[in-house]
């Protein structure tokens, strides 16, 4: 099944971007380091991950992905190989669908939950989560508009 890219409207513009993870990859990671399938067992807990994700209405995305926040919406793409923003993204989530957005510090990882307007509740995360936490301050001011 071929998924359809989304690309940023005519005068769309990027207001702020960063890099993150399904909620628990840092923990995973860790725990895989020691185990043999490392990357079997990451795999695992994305797919449990992203399956709850998807039920409560978030867009299909990849393990680690890059989040970037527009006037109209917030979207969600694979990193570049480089690791650099993409120039099409693989989902999106309309500002009017998002209730809140809040970012939590837990020592080196920053989580991000989005609230959903219709009960959901989906979250996110990042290591050195500066970028991530600006997105969340631009999403806030955003819906704060609204």
């Amino acid at each position: 099944m071929k998924r359809t890219l989304i690309e940023l409207e005519p005068g769309e513009e990027l207001l702020a971007v960063a890099r993150a993870s399904f909620r628990g990859a840092a923990a995973t990671s860790v725990r895989a380091t020691f185990a043999l399938g490392s990357g079997r067992m990451r795999l695992r807990a994305f797919d449990v991950w992203h399956d709850a994700a998807i039920a409560s209405g978030f867009p299909l995305v990849p393990p680690d992905m890059v989040v970037a926040a527009t006037p109209q919406r917030v979207l969600f793409g694979k990193p570049t190989f480089w690791g650099g923003i993409p120039s099409r993204y693989s989902g999106a989530v309309d500002l009017g669908q998002i209730a809140q957005i809040v970012a939590v510090s837990h020592g080196l990882v920053t989580g991000v939950a989005f609230a959903f307007t219709d009960g959901g509740i989906v979250e996110i995360e990042a290591m050195r989560g500066r970028r991530l936490r600006q997105l969340v301050q631009v999403v806030d001011e955003l819906l704060a508009r609204k």
